[in-house]
């Protein structure tokens, strides 16, 4: 029908066309009959014309005498008028003036009056033909050109129109290659099926998503290709053949094994003629499959050992809550905190902690039971979700763990032996929440670490308010860091051999840390420091002293008298923490403080503890102009190997045997003996905890060089300290 359609309309417009030349030349052939019939008119009265200007011009020349001569030519024009078709009247007036000029009634004058007369009608009549001739031409030629105007438009017309129909024809054909193209070139795999499910064409992108040529493709069920597990979900929807589009996702069995996720749309244009099948645009999208499930399990794993993390561990714990609801069956939680972990990472580097936790996780994934989780909380905290167990059998399970732990760890050359505090808690009769029941066997486990480590408690809820007041005080500590709740007081440090008026004078200060706590009052470092290094915040909380401590040396500083120096605190966590030195470098130029002037102190202990990696920040902090001090000195295994390989400047002897030097001669012998040390390997040195004028008496005769305690003066605030300086008390200058 379409091509009928298509045929009749330019036979229709040829139709058109003709008729339009047709009348045309049908109005043109009408304007010139007529315009033929004005000249056949107007000739005649040309000629008439002509034979009356002929006599005309006779009349004007001739004498009075030559009437006889006018009179037959005036005769002569008349006949010649009517032979040339003139009207009677006409050539009657030419006769009646020869005869009038024959008889000699008229003169020529006469006469000329008349033919003047006769030519003046027929030049009017010779200008009404003329008029009429060119209203004629006119009008054709108007006619003329309306007919070609219309004929030419329909022609132009036409001629677009052919134009925009190969235009459109060309675009539709480019727009199909294109597509076509397209089709071929595209990611998207495009497969027509049959209602029985076998493919009828497929785009060539197929190639590498199905693995095989087109060629093999056509022919085949999609069936034997799609893995088993969901071929059956696809079957459902090819014979279902929903209308409109349907999304899809399924999984492709590859000839080489490999397993393919694809998911598009499915649409049914069996009623569409041009493709007549059930259609499947599908793309690969394995990739992004892939990468969703390694995201999902890193948000629920931990990275460093792959065990559950904190969030798949609660979630678990929540359904197992839930199930034991409805089977009444023993659920025990294992809570294991690895004991001086914090020991190996100052000592020995993070990489060494790491591969340390790694290989307790797979410690631990030999414990556990199948069934079991096993999580990695953080830090070195892990935890066992036994479901179906009840105390004892986590007491059996703990008891493993404690044996596995202790096996040796060869990490680097190192060969570590780990040990572990072990919170236990079971599900009461009443409900609980997967959080509670965390918490109490985070309880149990801090009640094992108090009982000496290295080893297994299990949650009493008659111990359960001493250890959420622990707890309570950690999280505050938190909070502390940030709501600008700790302070720091100044122990003078006197100068034993700088005397005014028989008393020492102030050498410096030591910046000593207190926690104003909003509820506890003010509390002293024993009630939180221990908290600090446990928890890691000793860091941040070192960083602070360091900082506050620098300013407040500047302040302390009065014009013209001498220098006062500072003493800080560091925990070996500090000094191995990246970036150390370059944090007090920061803190003296921040504040304005000179190197010279600024004292750290580290533990004896802690010097001993790691000594590889504390001897080389020392050195470079030392070479920043910083001098070292080793606190507590005497309570570790002082030798003068260690001092030898140390960059120490001061020696501080600990208050244990200070308390000594007067009551007891051996007490004395061990701190004089320290002090000579000291003295020995050119080292300064403070005697801590002096409290009476016996002490002091006794270790400045002893060469102690400097002295600290409540003889002097409490650790005070900055005000308090500044007033020391400003009571007029002589300030000793540090040595370089």
């Amino acid at each position: 029908m379409s091509r009928s359609v298509d045929e009749s309309a330019p036979r229709a417009s040829r139709v058109r066309v003709v008729l339009t030349l047709l009348g045309t030349l049908t109005v043109i052939g009408v304007e010139f009959l007529l315009l033929f019939g004005v000249y056949v008119r107007s000739s005649p009265v040309a000629d008439q014309r002509e034979v009356v200007s002929r006599v005309a011009g006779e009349l004007s020349m001739a004498t009075p005498t030559d009437t006889a001569a006018l009179s037959r030519s005036l005769q002569d024009a008349a006949a010649q008028l009517r032979d040339l078709g003139a009207s009677p009247e006409q050539a009657a007036s030419l006769t009646s003036a020869a005869t009038s000029l024959a008889l000699g009634v008229d003169s020529p004058v006469a006469a000329r009056d008349a033919v003047a007369e006769l030519s003046t009608e027929l030049a009017d009549r010779a200008a009404v033909l003329d008029v009429q001739a060119g209203l004629i031409y006119a009008g054709m030629l108007v006619v003329a050109s309306v007919g070609w105007m219309a004929w030419f438009r329909r022609l132009v017309s036409r001629h677009r129109r052919l134009q925009a129909e190969v235009t459109e024809q060309q675009a539709l054909a480019v727009s199909e290659s294109r597509l076509a193209s397209l089709v071929r070139r595209s990611s998207d795999v495009i497969v027509v099926l049959g209602t029985d499910a076998r493919v009828t064409y497929a785009s060539g992108s197929a190639v590498r998503l199905f693995d095989a040529e087109v060629e093999s493709l056509v022919g085949s069920t999609v069936h034997g290709r799609v893995h088993p597990a969901d071929v059956e979900p696809l079957v459902a929807l090819l014979d279902a053949r929903p209308e409109g589009d349907s999304d899809v996702g399924f999984r492709l069995q590859r000839p080489d094994g490999r397993v393919v996720h694809v998911e598009g749309v499915f649409s049914n244009l069996l009623d569409d003629p041009a493709v007549a099948g059930l259609v499947l645009t599908v793309r690969d999208v394995t990739t992004r499959v892939e990468l969703e499930t390694q995201l999902t399990h890193q948000a629920l794993h931990d990275p460093l050992t792959g065990l559950s993390n904190r969030r798949l561990f609660g979630d678990r714990l929540e359904h197992a809550l839930r199930r034991r609801g409805q089977q009444a069956a023993g659920l025990s939680l294992v809570f294991i905190d690895l004991d001086d972990f914090k020991d190996v990472n100052d000592r020995l580097g993070h990489d060494v902690g790491d591969q340390l936790l790694t290989e307790v996780g797979t410690r631990l994934r030999t414990v556990a039971r199948e069934g079991d989780t096993v999580a990695r909380l953080g830090g070195d905290e892990f935890a066992l979700l036994l479901e179906g167990s009840d105390v004892e059998e986590a007491r059996a399970v703990a008891a493993r763990v404690h044996e596995w732990l202790s096996r040796p760890v060869l990490v680097e050359g190192h060969s570590l032996t780990v040990s572990a505090s072990i919170g236990l808690a079971e599900v009461p009769a009443e409900g609980i929440t997967g959080a509670d029941l965390l918490r109490n066997a985070d309880v149990a486990m801090y009640m094992a670490k108090d009982g000496g480590k290295h080893g297994t408690a299990v949650y009493e809820p008659s111990l359960h308010s001493a250890a959420l007041d622990r707890l309570q005080l950690r999280a505050d500590l938190e909070r502390a860091l940030e709501a600008g709740e700790l302070v720091l007081h100044y122990q003078p440090t006197m100068d034993l051999h700088v005397p005014d008026h028989g008393r020492p004078t102030v050498h410096g200060f030591e910046a000593l840390v207190r926690w104003q706590h909003p509820v506890r009052g003010l509390l002293a470092p024993y009630h939180f420091v221990p908290l600090a290094e446990e928890s890691g915040l000793i860091v941040p909380l070192g960083t602070w002293v360091l900082q506050e401590a620098c300013r407040a040396a500047v302040s302390l500083q009065q014009p013209g008298r001498p220098h006062v120096a500072m003493s800080v605190n560091v925990a070996v966590a500090q000094l191995t923490a990246p970036g150390f030195v370059d944090l007090v470098r920061a803190a003296l130029a921040e504040s304005g403080l000179s190197p010279r002037l600024l004292v750290l102190e580290i533990t004896e202990t802690a010097v001993l503890a790691g000594m590889d990696v504390v001897a080389p920040q020392l050195s470079r902090l030392r070479e920043l102009g910083i001098r070292i001090a080793i606190d507590d000195f005497g309570t570790g295994y002082s030798s003068l190997s260690y001092l030898r390989d140390l960059p120490v400047d001061v020696l501080k002897v600990d208050k244990s045997f200070v308390d000594h030097v007067v009551s007891s001669e051996q007490g004395a012998s061990l701190a004089e003996a320290i002090i000579s040390m000291g003295r020995s390997l050119r080292l300064t040195t403070v005697a801590e905890g002096v409290e009476d004028e016996g002490q002091a008496a006794w270790l400045t005769s002893a060469g102690a060089t400097f002295g600290q305690g409540y003889l002097w003066s409490r650790p005070v605030p900055l005000v308090q300290a500044a007033a020391l300086l400003q009571s007029g008390a002589k300030v000793a200058v540090p040595s370089s």
